[in-house]
């Protein structure tokens, strides 16, 4: 709960420093303007002062909420650059709409330049990042069948252990731990420790002797729950 609470203030202070600017660019530009120029360009520009407040604000909190969470953090924060220098274009744009007096049809054309040149390649942005969501769906479904594979490998043993009438608990809880284990791919050497592990229990089950199983399947235990640790300390 600790690490949310300080997710939501980085967001909290970012917002609150962007609504700062935004305030301070709106008294500027008040007070560059008389009572009769005030009319629909400066609601204009407060409008989207606005919605690029609110966009950075979102973009921002997409990536401080998943931080340290999959390969996708690097495409996000670039959105989130983008986002940033959006925002100080539409608040330049305001003081400068001020300062130099446009009409309505300039004010309109650089706003919608504006937008062009800065979420086009939002949007591009967001096509990469779909295509890795993809592969990280993929590399999910791999370890959730891999994960599987050796729950099936475990479970065999226990039942010819129960079979032999020496049922053992302990097999049947690693087992029932690999079935229901993040699906999230570890580093390449803790999957390949986890898999020689069960595989050694599965040569140590065609001893019959306890010791020799009991003592591997504590290896096998201790090489899922490092890997499980690998998994959830990288989220």
């Amino acid at each position: 709960m600790g690490k949310f609470f300080n997710k939501i203030r980085q967001v909290f202070n970012i917002f609150l420093l962007m609504a700062l600017i935004g305030v301070a660019a709106a008294v500027v530009t008040y007070f560059l303007t008389t009572p009769e120029q005030r009319g629909i360009t400066f609601w204009i520009s407060a409008g989207f002062i606005i919605f690029a407040l609110v966009l950075e604000t979102l973009l921002f909190s997409g990536v401080a909420m998943r931080s340290n969470n999959g390969r996708n953090i690097p495409v996000s924060f670039t959105k989130v650059i983008l986002g940033g220098l959006y925002f100080l274009f539409v608040v330049v744009a305001a003081v400068w709409c001020a300062v130099g007096a446009w009409s309505l049809a300039r004010l309109a054309v650089i706003h919608v330049v504006g937008l062009v040149v800065f979420l086009v390649p939002m949007i591009l942005i967001n096509m990469a990042e779909l295509r890795l969501t993809g592969s990280d769906r993929k590399q999910q479904e791999e370890g959730r069948a891999t994960l599987s594979l050796l729950a099936v490998k475990v479970a065999d043993v226990y039942d010819d252990l129960k079979n032999s009438g020496v049922p053992n608990a302990q097999v049947l809880k690693l087992s029932e731990a690999l079935r229901y284990s993040d699906p999230t791919p570890a580093s390449g050497k803790l999957e390949r420790a986890l898999d020689d592990a069960v595989n050694n229990l599965v040569e140590a089950a065609k001893s019959n002797d306890m010791g020799t199983i009991t003592g591997a399947c504590t290896l096998a235990e201790r090489a899922l729950r490092e890997r499980n640790e690998y998994v959830k300390n990288a989220k």
